[in-house]
């Protein structure tokens, strides 16, 4: 017959063996729920970037007046991030953990957290430009291209004024 001293220590003998096996398990969690979260955030901001893409896809599709107004949110579920427009030509979204790169049609501007107003004038995307549209005047733009002056459009009257004379008038081309 055992003692009750030997039955007491192979009792806590066992006892933290169950509790080895429970840490193990709860480390193992902790991993895959790391693994999780980090899947999470990188879905976040590839879905970001997909989106901001779309919008731009449509802009570059649509006649020109195109006028939309949308919401960048501050943080993708807790998490910050940057927007970054790269060259006109690819939007990239970063957090700590995660970054997607997107090609987006040539535009004017940045996308920025908060609201975002996206419009199409003269065949330009602009993005968060003040100016929405243009209704060149054709005594302008063809005074500026009998002189030699259509570079100078888009800086006393605004960027896309020279595109505007473009489309509407085709001058300064």
């Amino acid at each position: 017959m055992r003692s009750k001293a030997q039955i007491s220590a192979e009792f806590f003998v066992f006892l933290g063996l169950a509790f080895l096996i429970a840490i193990a398990f709860e480390l193992a969690s902790l991993d895959q729920l790391n693994d999780f979260r980090l899947q999470k955030e990188n879905e976040a901001v590839k879905d970001l970037a997909l989106k901001l893409q779309q919008e731009l896809l449509i802009a570059s599709t649509v006649e020109d007046g195109y006028v939309r107004v949308f919401e960048i949110p501050n943080s993708l579920d807790n998490v910050n991030y940057s927007l970054t427009t790269l060259k006109n030509n690819t939007i990239t979204v970063e957090s700590k953990n995660a970054f997607y790169i997107v090609p987006i049609p040539r535009a004017i501007g940045n996308a920025s957290k908060g609201t975002n107003v996206i419009n199409k004038t003269g065949g330009v995307i602009y993005i968060n430009n003040k100016i929405i549209s243009f209704f060149a005047d054709s005594n302008i733009c063809q005074n500026a291209q009998n002189l030699g002056l259509c570079s100078g459009l888009d800086i006393i009257y605004g960027i896309g004024y020279q595109a505007s004379c473009c489309s509407e008038h085709s001058l300064c081309c």
